[in-house]
């Protein structure tokens, strides 16, 4: 051990705190209010020392990225899945010194999806990354929900300036943040393998073996990481119990340019019953064009999707404009079935996301219905919780953390999403005339009205 890092240790051990190895942790604006942490507050692995634990943390030895004095090891860690949460992790574990490889089986960057809402915790995330600048100046800036009935009248009127700090959402297109998940990465160095399924995955003593599709073979992981999507292979492969069940319902979507007909600063959505939910989000600018953009979503039963494709398409825009006719210059835009994508939905619910050096994050451990639109932020969390999980303690005890501080705002999320979505995608339209009077009701009460803004702000269990 090198004298500096000796006397460094005999310091701490005599330290009034009664710690084995000490660590200070500098506390970033705003960290007070539990919104975030940032990354700057967890000491480089380029310094003398690394990072240190309290006595209660045992230390772990060769392979589980702490050495016997306590210095942190560099982990070499496989990802599989270039969605959201993988990238993000990829990145922060990168930038702390870890040997990262993410695997991914399309060939190339093809992100997969519509417009979509970030919120304020996703953005924390992406303040952490470094990337939250390039973001905000292509996307939308969401101050509000509005949703109203056939009627015009309105059923919800949710605002983020209710909850002050200036939060508001970011309306988003999928491949603006993809595009800026991909950069960060490749700047801090990750190694991507394209066009490489993995398809099989084997703990042995010396590590992670994983097997591709083309048979081809690689070890030596410590740690691995899941992160490929609501229909992940390795998830069930690997043992972890849970629920994995599709929904019935889902979307058509299209994202074409605004042109002024809808307001750049809101969600808004129309319902009728509880089979027919029309929507439209302020969706911002692609990466090398300025024409603001909206998502249209209008909800279908997936066992229909086959006969309402089969119908004319301008039977289909007259389904959406009984409903909003001035969604006329939008659909104007849509001139081929070709333009329409349908979105199907999952919904994965796991007691625990890890095991013996391996942990699931994003909608492979926790896929849910869009009602509350939370699927990209609950991941950006997930990759954040992990790196802050690993950067702190060894590894067994980081990925026992990551599921111990994830458990409560996963398991909330999916229950409001399950208790959510009958209201609005079913066909229980007895709930309709209900529905009038509960959510009507509830925006007038003050804590409830708080708690569901912040509910719809990605803000309930996030740290």
């Amino acid at each position: 051990m090198p004298l500096r890092v000796w006397k460094r240790v005999v310091r701490l051990r005599t330290s009034s705190r009664g710690m084995v190895l000490g660590r200070f942790k500098p506390r970033m604006a705003g960290e007070e209010h539990g919104f975030f942490r940032g990354a700057d507050s967890v000491p480089s692995l380029g310094s003398s020392l690394g990072s240190v634990v309290p006595r209660k943390h045992k230390l772990a030895g060769s392979g589980q990225g702490w050495s016997i004095c306590g210095v942190r090891k560099a982990l070499r860690i496989a990802i599989v899945g270039c969605g959201s949460a993988g990238p993000a992790a990829a990145t922060l574990l990168r930038r702390q010194g870890h040997d990262v490889v993410l695997f991914e089986r399309a060939p190339e960057c093809r992100p997969v999806g519509a417009g979509f809402l970030l919120q304020p915790s996703g953005m924390a995330v992406l303040r952490e990354l470094g990337i939250d600048g390039g973001v905000l100046a292509r996307g939308a800036k969401v101050e509000r929900l509005h949703v109203v009935d056939r009627e015009g009248r309105d059923l919800l009127d949710l605002r983020y300036a209710e909850l002050g700090d200036g939060l508001h959402g970011i309306g988003l297109h999928r491949p603006v943040l993809l595009h800026f998940l991909l950069e960060a990465m490749g700047e801090a160095g990750v190694e991507v393998r394209w066009g490489c399924e993995i398809t099989a995955a084997v703990r042995e003593p010396d590590g992670w073996r994983l097997q591709a599709a083309g048979g081809a073979v690689e070890r030596g992981f410590d740690l691995l990481v899941i992160a490929d999507g609501a229909r992940s292979a390795l998830r069930g492969r690997l043992g972890f119990r849970g629920t994995d069940r599709g929904y019935p319902w889902g979307a058509h979507w299209f994202i074409g340019e605004n042109r002024g007909v809808f307001p750049e600063s809101e969600l808004y959505q129309i319902v009728h019953g509880t089979r027919r939910l029309l929507g439209f989000l302020a969706t911002g600018t692609e990466l090398h064009a300025s024409a603001p953009l909206v998502s249209l979503f209008w909800s279908i039963k997936l066992a229909d999707d086959a006969a309402i494709r089969a119908r004319p398409l301008d039977a289909w825009k007259q389904d959406i404009l009984h409903l909003c006719p001035r969604a006329k210059v939008l659909l104007s835009q849509i001139t081929d079935w070709s333009q329409v994508l349908t979105a199907r939905y999952g919904d994965v619910a796991m007691s625990r996301w890890h095991g013996d050096g391996v942990v699931v994050l994003g909608d492979a451990g926790h896929a849910m219905s869009p009602q509350l639109g939370q699927g990209v932020n609950l991941a950006l969390a997930d990759a954040s919780c992990l790196a802050k999980a690993l950067a702190e303690l060894p590894m067994p005890d980081a990925l026992a953390r990551y599921s111990r501080e994830r458990r409560f705002a996963l398991a909330y999320y999916r229950f409001a999403s399950r208790q959510l979505t009958p209201w609005f995608q079913s066909d229980h339209e007895f709930l309709s005339p209900l529905r009038q009077v509960l959510f009507r009701g509830m925006q007038h009460l003050g804590p409830a009205r708080r708690f569901m803004t912040r509910t719809m702000a990605g803000l309930v269990g996030f740290r």
